[in-house]
């Protein structure tokens, strides 16, 4: 791989991607993303970059040669978002977030990078339109006649330095049939090594008694009903449930229980770390922002195992 490799990053987001891509050593040019307050996170925590705040179906090729000038942009990467995809979600074939995939397929084939990467959830690989064809087919059939070829890595962020278990699709587009890319798994990391002490957390972020009863109460119907979760209280010694965008309504899908009386859910700051970004990144906005930006974060530690193995790669 050359010395100096240039970075776009679609949807940036927060910054996680770019975040670990910038740590193995490749040159992070510029984020966009239509989030004002993530794009300042993206700013100050990728003080060498350059940053679009703008809808990406407003983004055209000037804008982006106007910000990189003469540099060639030799890699694209973005964590789209995944709402359309989610298997948690409706999976409606008419969200419009879906078309966000050829938006971003769309700016690849204008400024043609070497190679791109992106990530999205599980549900990606088996989501279809309308008509019955597979998302996935679609993307790889498009992105062949153009020159591109697409292998889809399904990866786990606990296996490679994440404390937490959150499934993910990586595709790898490159104009090379053959590339097969390799991942060093690492040792899983329990939540207990980055969790606040009990009397280190704020009364805020513990469940009232009634918010219990309720929680409760939805248990009991759902398993009635065979439906749901309801809540779901963490193991200390294992990687944690996925932290998702959506955290911040009440923690539920990753709540911390001492007693039945005392349960809380997790602090930006502890998200933060399982989400594996370094204790120093700063985020900007309120409580509700931060937890949306970590949620949607791709793991740092994720992101730079990627970017490694994408280095050994001869372009």
């Amino acid at each position: 791989m050359k010395k100096d490799i240039n970075v776009l990053d679609l949807f940036c987001g927060a910054g996680g991607f770019s975040y670990g891509f910038m740590k193995a050593g490749f040159n992070v040019l510029l984020g966009i993303d239509n989030d004002k307050t993530a794009i300042r996170t993206f700013q100050k925590n990728h003080k060498n970059s350059k940053t679009i705040c703008k809808d990406i179906f407003d983004i055209k090729k000037e804008d982006i040669i106007r910000c990189v000038g003469k540099k060639q942009i030799n890699l694209i990467i973005g964590g789209l978002p995944c709402q359309g995809f989610s298997l948690a979600g409706k999976r409606d074939p008419k969200d419009p977030r879906n078309s966000l995939f050829k938006q971003f397929i769309r700016i690849i084939f204008e400024i043609k990078p070497k190679i791109f990467i992106a990530e999205n959830v599980q549900g990606l690989l088996s989501m279809k339109t309308q008509k019955g064809y597979k998302v996935i087919d679609i993307i790889k059939k498009e992105s062949l006649k153009h020159g591109y070829f697409i292998k889809e890595y399904l990866l786990n962020a606990k296996d490679f330095g994440v404390p937490q278990n959150r499934r993910r699709v990586i595709l790898v587009g490159c104009r090379k049939r053959n590339i097969e890319i390799k991942f060093s798994k690492k040792k899983e990391i329990p939540i207990k090594k980055v969790l606040l002490r009990k009397e280190e957390v704020p009364k805020i972020y513990f469940y009232s008694e009634k918010r219990i009863r309720g929680f409760k109460r939805r248990a009991k119907q759902n398993k009635k009903l065979k439906r749901g979760y309801g809540w779901q209280f963490l193991d200390l010694n294992k990687p944690s449930y996925t932290i998702s965008a959506r955290y911040y309504k009440d923690g539920a899908e990753a709540l911390i229980k001492y007693s039945d009386k005392q349960i809380r859910m997790l602090t930006p700051e502890e998200c933060a770390l399982i989400q594996s970004f370094p204790k120093e990144y700063e985020f900007f906005g309120g409580k509700i922002k931060t937890y949306k930006q970590i949620g949607n974060a791709v793991p740092p530690q994720l992101s730079l195992n990627i970017a490694k193995s994408i280095k050994k790669l001869r372009w």
